[in-house]
């Protein structure tokens, strides 16, 4: 007997699919789709043993998500017995811990009149479909059934993801979901409309106040801008009563200085390639960046599609900034930069007299993120015919202008990376450490030009010439990263190593 017969890749025999909550619940998509992960769900090697032709079906109904299983194959063989081969129990019992317990509908699920739980934050058209963007605490009942209803779906498509924290009762009031829908109009108007196209969570955590922080989350006063100038009058939120000296007021432990970490972040895959990646993160990053509390907003462990939806976004956000527009590279330096003893002037050579942390800290962008952006911006300011090693053999005494910024914006970008990499880089010896860096700043401006190519690509598309297909698209060649450990985003500032994503 060919044992190869009995093993199917688990990937491969998983089929996905939404439904109308009608009598006849029909399939929303023609084409089922598969899931990019199985290895937590079913088997960590995604691979089922001892199964004839197995296939698992599991539709969600279109609204409110509400899970659908079912399970065939034509024949099985017991092999539980034999050493090295693991068997999973491919039965509802394998999914239990992963899908909520069976319970009966609301009347309003299954009511054309229903809504999604929460606030609407926005409305959009794309090709002619209508979307709306909700936004609902997790602690409320509807939101949190939805979740459990399609937490699955986390574990199916993003890599290395967890739900784990998402059920604590202590925490649920830190947790937002964010759900994107269609809006369609059906031809069976006795269901409702809403038909789930993408998802995304978000996790308010306390961050320690210090007065910069207080400043930048305006809660306190900034300095004046002169000795003698007048400072603003801080109103504190509690006040202490005089003679008993207890304090007044209730302070919201919500509305303190925080961080905002976008958690868990999915487009279902029929709705991919659309844009509406972005329209979803578009809209929960500025949901969250004029919260005056709310002191950066981070990304969970990005993958490299995600990085490049959101630097595509993020450039775009920034470049309607005055502040950010006029930023410019330094094309002169003092000698006494340049000297081989001094450090790399990399705020002078970006900056060129703006203060660039003070503009990330009221852009809420985080500090790595936010330097890729101004390290990109700057290098769309220099001629594509300058932008080549081999016109700054002569370095800062280069004739041209371009050709002087051009070397400036290399070493600031060598900077960066290498104090991310420092670690890795001071355990080899000079000249590979050389070759390692100018190969990373190499990588590093290919991936920002296939940046700047997608950004016009999107301008096109935006203005109705072409097609919005690989316009985000992540590029597949190597990385320009040294170190390849992964850091959350919302560790300090300078500390944070640079980030691969993974899920």
């Amino acid at each position: 007997m060919d044992l190869d017969d009995w093993v199917t890749n688990s990937n491969e025999c998983f089929f996905l699919n939404l439904y109308r909550p009608s009598k006849g619940q029909q399939r929303v998509f023609d084409d089922s789709f598969n899931p990019s992960f199985t290895y937590t769900v079913i088997d960590e090697n995604e691979a089922i043993t001892g199964y004839k032709n197995p296939q698992i079906e599991l539709d969600f109904r279109a609204n409110d998500l509400k899970p659908k299983l079912k399970i065939q194959f034509d024949e099985k063989l017991e092999l539980k017995d034999i050493p090295d081969i693991t068997q999973v129990d491919l039965s509802p019992e394998l999914f239990r811990k992963h899908l909520p317990d069976p319970e009966d509908d609301e009347t309003d699920v299954v009511s054309k009149d229903w809504k999604p739980t929460g606030e609407r934050l926005n409305s959009f058209t794309v090709d002619g479909k209508q979307y709306e963007i909700w936004k609902s605490p997790l602690e409320e009942k509807a939101a949190r059934r939805i979740w459990k209803n399609m937490s699955i779906l986390v574990l199916l498509f993003i890599e290395g993801a967890t739900t784990e924290g998402l059920d604590d009762e202590e925490t649920l009031d830190r947790w937002s979901l964010y759900l994107l829908y269609e809006v369609t109009p059906l031809h069976d108007a006795s269901v409702s409309p809403y038909t789930l196209a993408g998802f995304s969570t978000s996790y308010r955590s306390w961050v320690f106040p210090t007065l910069d922080i207080l400043r930048a989350t305006k809660q306190l006063p900034s300095p004046p801008p002169e000795a003698n100038g007048d400072a603003v009058k801080y109103s504190p939120k509690l006040t202490q009563d005089p003679e008993t000296f207890l304090i007044q007021g209730k302070l919201n432990r919500l509305e303190t200085s925080s961080r905002e970490r976008i958690s868990q972040f999915l487009i279902l895959p029929p709705y991919q390639g659309q844009t509406l990646g972005a329209k979803l993160y578009d809209t929960i990053f500025e949901d969250l960046v004029k919260k005056p509390f709310i002191f950066e907003i981070p990304v969970e462990d990005p993958s490299e599609a995600f990085d490049a939806m959101r630097d595509y976004s993020d450039i775009v956000y920034l470049r309607t900034l005055p502040a950010f527009q006029s930023l410019s590279l330094a094309s002169n330096l003092p000698a006494e930069s340049l000297r081989k003893d001094s450090p790399i002037p990399r705020n002078q050579i970006l900056g060129n007299g703006v203060d660039l942390e003070k503009l990330r800290r009221e852009t809420k962008i985080v500090y790595r993120q936010f330097y890729r952006m101004v390290e990109l911006h700057l290098l769309s300011t220099i001629p594509s015919s300058n932008r080549s090693r081999a016109r700054i053999t002569r370095k800062s005494k280069a004739s041209n202008e371009n050709d002087r910024k051009y070397y400036f914006w290399r070493l600031a970008l060598k900077h960066r990376i290498y104090g991310q990499n420092a670690d890795a880089l001071d355990q080899m010896d000079v000249s590979e450490k050389v070759e390692k860096l100018e190969a990373a700043v190499d990588n590093q401006q290919e991936e920002y030009e296939e940046r700047l190519e997608g950004l016009e690509k999107r301008a096109s598309f935006a203005a109705g010439v072409g097609s919005s297909n690989g316009a985000g698209a992540a590029s597949k060649r190597k990385r320009a990263i040294i170190d390849e450990e992964d850091d959350w985003e919302d560790m300090d500032d300078a500390s944070v190593s640079s980030k691969r994503a993974k899920a």
